[in-house]
């Protein structure tokens, strides 16, 4: 897996361990969160069950309102699908001597790096999908002085250098603090 990162390493930097993130946890996030986003939309229909003098029961306009939110949902669903085998698919964390490396994207492929020096900052989190699922997963998050780690309810910013869905968390983080402390 290493070869994934052949187009941004410097001259004489090798990768030392690649990571994808946990299957399971993923698709466990992707499908609550495309669950959140769409239930509603079907919803819209009970809207066409009154006019405005009340009830109306259940004639054509609820039925054609229906089935246009249903496809609309299954259109978003379908979307979300796509686009989360694509996030998946090309989702690798790694690290090197110098610099931990992130790589995805769904419609082009993104690479991020944050090189030891910079790094000021690291926080593990285990949420309570992780622990539902029993995946032993979590996110590990990287903090820099330009990319500070900030709270979940930080407006307007969010940290990009993550390893998401993560197996073993603690245990990675244990990982690249050792070689960081080795390297300086």
């Amino acid at each position: 897996m290493e070869e994934v990162f052949n187009d941004i390493l410097e001259k004489d930097e090798k990768i030392l361990k690649v990571w994808k993130p946990n299957r399971g946890k993923f698709w466990w996030f992707w499908g609550l969160s495309t669950f959140v986003s769409v239930f509603w939309i079907p919803l819209i229909a009970i809207g066409f069950l009154f006019d405005g003098n009340g009830w109306i029961g259940f004639e054509w306009q609820f039925w054609l309102a229906f089935a246009i939110t249903m496809g609309i949902t299954l259109v978003c669903v379908l979307i979300s699908i796509i686009a989360g085998k694509l996030w998946l698919k090309n989702r690798f964390y790694a690290y090197s001597g110098k610099r931990i490396l992130i790589r995805g994207g769904i419609i082009g492929i993104d690479y991020k790096s944050l090189e030891f020096k910079s790094l000021t900052a690291t926080v593990v989190k285990v949420s309570v999908l992780d622990k539902i699922v029993r995946r032993n997963t979590g996110t590990i998050k990287f903090g820099s002085p330009a990319s500070p780690v900030l709270s979940m309810w930080s407006m307007g910013h969010s940290n990009q250098y993550m390893f998401n869905h993560i197996q073993k968390p603690y245990d990675t983080l244990r990982e690249i603090k050792e070689l960081i402390n080795t390297t300086e």
